[in-house]
C-alpha cells in the first residue's frame, strides 16, 4: 500500500475525535484567526489582496467576502504568517496551523460546511502534515527547505479533499498533486517571501483538491515512489509504508504528543526557548541592562540555520534576533509587531544588548527526538561584576509542557483584533470559536472577520 492510500484511507475512514484533540484544535484556530486578523493590516497583507480575484464566496479576513477560494487561501495565509504570531510544530519543524487553515476556511466557505465540519477537517489536516514531518521534517531542513511549506501542502490538499466529500481513490489523486506542489526555500528567510511560501502551501492545497476534484489524476506513488516526494526533498530512502506508520495516525494525535507551541512573541520559533531561559535568569537575579556584559546562547544546528539574522536592520530581520527581543525585554517595550521597527531597533539600548548576545552550537542539542523539535536552549549571562549566570529552557513557554491558560490565549487574541475589528465582533468570533461545534455554518463567523 502507498504512503497516499495510507493517508486517504485515515481521512475517509476515521471518525475518532478525542475531546482533548479538539479543545486543542480550537485553541490552536483561535491562535491563528487573532494572527490573520492582525497581519491583514500588513503591506504584504495589503498587496497580495491588491491581485486577489472577486469570483467567488470566500473572504479575506480584513478586507470582505466575494473572493476565489484559492486567493483567500493565499492571501490569509501570508496575514497569519508575516508577523510571526502563528503556533509551530516539533513534528514538521514549523507552522502546522497556519499552514492548512486558511485553505479549510475558503473551500469551508464554498461548501457552507458547518463549524464541526471544520474542526474535524483542522485535525485530520494537521495530523497528515505533522506525521509525514516525524517522517521527513530533519532531512527538509538539513537540505535548506522551509519544512512548514513542504508537509504543510499536504495536510491543507488533504483537508481540503476531506471538506469536498472526496472517496478514498480521489484522495489520493488529491494528495499527489499536492506533493508536486511544494515549495520554500530558506534562504528567504528574513524577508516578506518568507510569508508568500505560507499563501503559496495554502492556495496550492485548495487548488489540488480542486483540480482532482474535477478529474485530475496523480501517481499513488507520488509521495512514496522512486522519484516521489520523499526521496526528492528529503533525499533519503525511507522503505515501505505500511500498518506500522498507519497506526501511528490518530494514535496519539500530534496536536495532544508532542503537541503544538502557541507563542508568546512576534518571532521565528527557534528563538523563544532562548529568550524564555533569558527573561527567567534576568528576572531571577533582577538584572538591569546595564548589568550585563555578555550573552552567549548556546543551540542546536536546525536552530542555528533559522535565526539568520542576529544583528537586524528592519523588522523582518529581528524576527530572528535573540539579542533584540532580550533588549527589548529589558528596555520594558512590548514584544509585539508594533515594537519591530528601523526606529526602535537602532535605539542605542537596544544596539548595546543585541551586540552582546551571541550563538554557538551545543553539539549535544543535534539529532535529538522529533518531539524535541529544534531542541533545549542553553544560555548565559554574564554581567559586568564577573558573575556568570546560566539556564537549560527544554521547551518555550506555550508548549505543552508550559501551556499559556485560557486567559492568556483569549488576551493575546484580542491583542492581535484590537484596532481591526470591532472589540464586539472580536469578542462574538472568540466565542464561536470556542465553541466551534455548534456552528451551523462557518460563513457566519467569517463575517466578524472584517
Amino acid at each position: 500500500m502507498t504512503l497516499s492510500k495510507i493517508l486517504a484511507d485515515f481521512i475517509c475512514s476515521n471518525e475518532d475525535f478525542p475531546a482533548q484533540a479538539r479543545y486543542l484544535a480550537k485553541r490552536s484556530i483561535i491562535d491563528s484567526m487573532g494572527a490573520m486578523i492582525a497581519g491583514s493590516k500588513t503591506s504584504c497583507a495589503e498587496k497580495a489582496e491588491y491581485m486577489a480575484g472577486r469570483d467567488g464566496s470566500a473572504t479575506i479576513i480584513g478586507f470582505g467576502d466575494g473572493y476565489t477560494a484559492k486567493d483567500a487561501a493565499f492571501v490569509n495565509g501570508i496575514s497569519g504568517h508575516e508577523l510571526e504570531l502563528d503556533d509551530t510544530s516539533s513534528s514538521n519543524l514549523g507552522h502546522p496551523t497556519i499552514a492548512v487553515l486558511p485553505s479549510l476556511l475558503a473551500i469551508g466557505e464554498e461548501v457552507a460546511c458547518s463549524g464541526e465540519k471544520l474542526l474535524r477537517a483542522f485535525l485530520l489536516a494537521t495530523e497528515v502534515e505533522c506525521k509525514i514531518g516525524r517522517i521527513c521534517a530533519r532531512y527538509l531542513h538539513e537540505r535548506g527547505w522551509h519544512a512548514s511549506s513542504i508537509t504543510g501542502v499536504i495536510g491543507a490538499a488533504a483537508g481540503c479533499g476531506y471538506l469536498l466529500g472526496q472517496s478514498a481513490e480521489k484522495l489520493v489523486s488529491t494528495i499527489g498533486i499536492s506533493a508536486s506542489m511544494a515549495s520554500g526555500v530558506r534562504e528567504n528567510f528574513g524577508t516578506a517571501t518568507k510569508s508568500i511560501h505560507i499563501g503559496k502551501t495554502c492556495q496550492d492545497g485548495v487548488h489540488a483538491a480542486q483540480l482532482a476534484e474535477i478529474g485530475f489524476d496523480a501517481s499513488p506513488s507520488a509521495l512514496d515512489g522512486k522519484e516521489g516526494y520523499l526521496y526528492e526533498y528529503a533525499a533519503h530512502r525511507f522503505g515501505e509504508f505500511g500498518d506500522e506508520f498507519a497506526e501511528t495516525l490518530g494514535h496519539d494525535w500530534d496536536i495532544c504528543s508532542p503537541g503544538f507551541a502557541i507563542k508568546r512573541y512576534p518571532s521565528c520559533s527557534s528563538s523563544h526557548r532562548a529568550v524564555d531561559g533569558l527573561i527567567g535568569l534576568i528576572d531571577s537575579a533582577d538584572l538591569k541592562a546595564g548589568d550585563i556584559s555578555r550573552i552567549t546562547v548556546g543551540l542546536s544546528k536546525p536552530a542555528m540555520r533559522e535565526l539568520v539574522s542576529p544583528y537586524p536592520e528592519n523588522g523582518e530581520e529581528a524576527k530572528f534576533s535573540i539579542g533584540f527581543q532580550v533588549a527589548l525585554y529589558l528596555a520594558g517595550l512590548d514584544n509585539m509587531p508594533a515594537s519591530y521597527t528601523p526606529e526602535v531597533i537602532f535605539r542605542p539600548d537596544i544596539q548595546d544588548i543585541v551586540q552582546k548576545t551571541s550563538m554557538y552550537n551545543k553539539e549535544d542539542y543535534d539529532n535529538l527526538p522529533a518531539d524535541m523539535g529544534v531542541g533545549p536552549a542553553f544560555v548565559t549571562i554574564e554581567t559586568a561584576d564577573g558573575c556568570t549566570l546560566s539556564a537549560e529552557q527544554v521547551y518555550p513557554v506555550g508548549h505543552l509542557t508550559n501551556p499559556l491558560s485560557d486567559t492568556q490565549l483569549y488576551e493575546k487574541y484580542m491583542k492581535c483584533a484590537d484596532g481591526i475589528i470591532s472589540r464586539q465582533n472580536a469578542q462574538l468570533l472568540y466565542e464561536k470559536l470556542a465553541s466551534l461545534e455548534n456552528e451551523a455554518n462557518i460563513s457566519e463567523l467569517m463575517h466578524l472577520t472584517y
